[in-house]
């Protein structure tokens, strides 16, 4: 589907939802490299992981649009791509918590998600049948790369959910371009430390990552440079 940029495998809170080809690229990487690795042994493995990091994906765009919806902030679309996913939103949140609250309910739906597995599991794992190992690995692989990709998500630096709940949180004691221009700056500095640890443990995907986390954070340093020097106004009422 051209128009919509993406193969839509469903929706959500009103939304499409799509798979944009890009996100073969993460798909083919992952089982690539664990084939390269281990041997063809490993494919099953690697495609499982692959879904167990759609799904920790896919629940977290879903965490973001259900909150929108219950604020009545419409979403265009849900998308998945090869550095993730995100939400369209129709219209940008009036207020100040509430941009903070469709933010963090991205990584707080991954969090709880943790929390659910890390339930289960012991419940589960005395009671599973040797044949049904698999899936507990699975599962908890789903509850770690969950509490991964939350806790990832909450560091303070643009673009992240985290530079955007300090953005919105600093808006209420600066004008907005400033608190924009401090989230781009933090988002560089996680950005460049994120490369500089990549680079050490050899983790190219990563680095690939960071880079373009630093290029949205420079984008948007730029972008709120430019309206400060144009003069423009505070739109975004925290009251």
């Amino acid at each position: 589907m051209a128009r919509e940029s993406g193969l839509r495998i469903g929706s959500f809170a009103g939304a499409p939802v799509l798979v944009e080809p890009t996100f073969l690229l993460l798909a083919l990487y992952v089982v690539g490299s664990a084939v390269l690795r281990g041997g063809a042994g490993e494919f099953v493995s690697a495609l499982i992981f692959v879904g167990v990091i759609f799904a920790a994906i896919i629940i977290h765009e879903f965490g973001h649009a259900a909150m929108a919806a219950a604020l009545k902030i419409p979403s265009r679309r849900i998308v998945l791509t090869f550095f993730g996913g995100y939400v369209q939103f129709a219209s940008q949140p009036k207020h100040g918590w509430q941009e903070i609250a469709v933010s963090a309910a991205g990584p707080g739906a991954n969090l709880a998600s943790y929390v659910l597995v890390a339930s289960l599991l012991p419940l589960l794992a005395p009671t599973m049948a040797p044949e049904g190992i698999g899936f507990l690995n699975a599962l908890n692989t789903f509850g770690v790369i969950s509490l991964m990709l939350g806790l990832f998500n909450l560091l303070p630096g643009f673009p992240l959910d985290g530079g955007h709940i300090l953005r919105a949180a600093l808006s209420y004691i600066m004008q907005r371009n400033t608190a924009r221009i401090v989230t781009a700056i933090t988002g560089l500095l996680l950005a460049a430390a994120l490369i500089a640890y990549a680079i050490w443990q050899e983790l190219l995907w990563t680095v690939f990552i960071a880079g373009l986390l630093g290029l949205a954070a420079w984008a948007e340093l730029r972008a709120a440079q430019y309206d400060r020097q144009r003069g423009a106004s505070d739109t975004t009422s925290n009251a």
